[in-house]
């Protein structure tokens, strides 16, 4: 559907898309993303040369492809899956969902605030003024000339300095450079300037940050593996355990995963036309919170997620013995109390707003003539016990996670969702986003999946792998190891005969 659309553009024919893909796909494995760079392999190395059929894509070509076809990248890793799946490759006894800072293509130094940003407009909109002014008093020949006082680098830096006088402070080397942008610029680059500062004001006030990146708006500053914080997004990978194979996969601006869990699971699930049963799901604490193991109830999935306490102590830290914190407290869920060490009933109380959400207050045990108030309560009169609610989710899960069984498949979070990321960081390059905008990124991202997966499939196939042509656009796999036939056409099943030799 994609080729027709390009088959009937007047000119020079258009090249295939398959043939772009082509290229994408395998410079991704090759960790090379810049459009240049795979220009210029179409021309020098064989591989490409044979993939692209000698043909010689320019590079804006393939620069506008990949911002042109984002569906058509994020549908190719999709039928990687499928095709997994149809190959008998995924296994789906435990699935896995990680995310990770990957530093996006910006500077921290690049960023300005609000104050900053209204600042640069008041003085540009001024400059704007004053050109207008000069046009209607010596007349406008193109409109891109340059004054003669700002027709060299020196005279524009002269100018800024001169700038920098009248606000009565230094301006960052951010707004500096945006300025030298709009003095020495054509009328063009001075509107794309401009729209630059408006885009810029606009996702600072969506994202309530005190400061945005002038490079790339959607970035946002996180916390990476080294404690450096950086211009970031947090990419996220849901991993089959037993192939390795990535089953989903996205890019988000959130610096925290607990908000993940939740679309993680709806990919999974359109990428495999469901669930498989009986399957079982692992996440890491970053993902804990009563919503998220609610959600898991609701639908009926066999899911791992330790607390703060038990992933400390699982990597082998100290936890403190307290007897009397909060997990020492039974909670009944059918009359909604705490019954705590000692026998006595804690019932809510009260309730307050805290970062948004609703905090539950338990107390009104008789505590005075507890033995052991001191130690319990402190100085208090009696103890309290704050919650955010769902406290039966949570302590079912935390007796799942003490149970031997359910340490031992958590076991398998690390080693299934790990590898992947130092795959894709190590063996495809991708510490650094080259791309800019959230679009860019999961498009970038998605290439490198798909190369993730074709990569698992060459190894588990054996690299034996024949596509062919069955009756209309019907595709099939014959995988020569085994000398059958994994149909992907469920409506021409009945069709094709179910041994072939090969």
């Amino acid at each position: 559907s994609i080729e027709k659309k390009y088959r009937c553009q007047p000119g020079h024919p258009a090249y295939p898309r398959r043939v772009l893909l082509r290229l994408m796909v395998q410079a991704a494995i090759d960790g090379m993303f810049s459009s240049r760079k795979i220009d210029r392999l179409a021309q020098e190395n064989v591989i490409y040369m044979y993939l692209a059929g000698n043909a010689k894509p320019d590079f804006r070509t393939l620069c506008n492809f990949r911002r042109e076809h984002k569906e058509l990248i994020e549908t190719v890793f999709k039928k990687t899956v499928l095709i997994a799946k149809a190959a008998g490759v995924l296994q789906l006894g435990h699935l896995s969902t990680d995310g990770t800072k990957v530093k996006a293509n910006a500077s921290n130094q690049y960023t300005l605030s609000k104050a900053e940003l209204e600042t640069i407009r008041r003085i540009i909109e001024q400059g704007i003024a004053v050109d207008e002014e000069e046009d209607r008093l010596y007349g406008d020949h193109r409109g891109d000339e340059l004054p003669p006082e700002l027709n060299t680098q020196e005279k524009i830096r002269r100018k800024i300095k001169e700038i920098e006088e009248m606000e009565g402070k230094p301006l960052k080397q951010a707004a500096k450079k945006i300025l030298r942008q709009h003095l020495g610029g054509s009328q063009q680059q001075k509107r794309h300037v401009i729209g630059k500062i408006k885009n810029a004001e606009q996702k600072l006030m969506m994202s309530g940050q005190k400061v945005v990146s002038v490079s790339d708006p959607e970035a946002r500053f996180m916390v990476n593996k080294k404690k450096r914080i950086e211009l970031s997004y947090n990419p996220q990978i849901t991993v089959d355990h037993g192939s390795g194979i990535i089953v989903a996969n996205d890019v988000t601006q959130d610096c925290i995963d607990r908000e993940q869990l939740q679309p993680q699971m709806e990919k999974t699930e359109e990428n495999l036309g469901g669930l498989p049963k009986g399957v079982k799901m692992s996440w890491d604490n970053g993902y804990f919170s009563g919503q998220n193991l609610h959600y898991l109830e609701e639908k009926g999935v066999d899911g791992y997620i330790p607390d703060g306490e038990q992933a400390t102590a699982m990597k082998g830290k100290q936890v403190p013995d307290d007897p009397y914190a909060k997990d020492q407290f039974i909670y009944d869920e059918t009359q909604d109390r705490f019954i705590c060490p000692q026998g006595r009933m804690l019932t809510r109380k009260g309730e307050y707003i805290h970062n948004g959400k609703p905090v539950y207050a338990y107390y009104g045990a008789p505590c005075e003539s507890c033995l052991v108030r001191a130690v319990c309560a402190g100085e208090n009169r009696w103890k309290m016990i704050t919650s955010y609610g769902f406290e039966g989710e949570r302590q079912r899960m935390a007796v799942k996670m003490r149970s031997e069984e359910g340490k031992e498949e958590y076991r398998k979070r690390s080693e299934t969702v790990e590898w992947p990321f130092g795959d894709i960081k190590q063996n495809f390059g991708l510490r650094e986003f080259l791309t800019r905008g959230l679009q860019g990124v999961r498009t970038e991202h998605n290439l490198v999946c798909i190369g993730h997966n074709l990569k698992i499939l060459w190894k588990k196939l054996d690299g034996k792998i024949t596509m062919l042509e069955k009756k209309k656009d019907m595709r099939v796999i014959l995988s020569s190891n085994t000398n059958s036939v994994l149909d992907i056409c469920s409506k021409c099943i009945k069709k094709i005969p179910r041994k072939l030799n090969c």
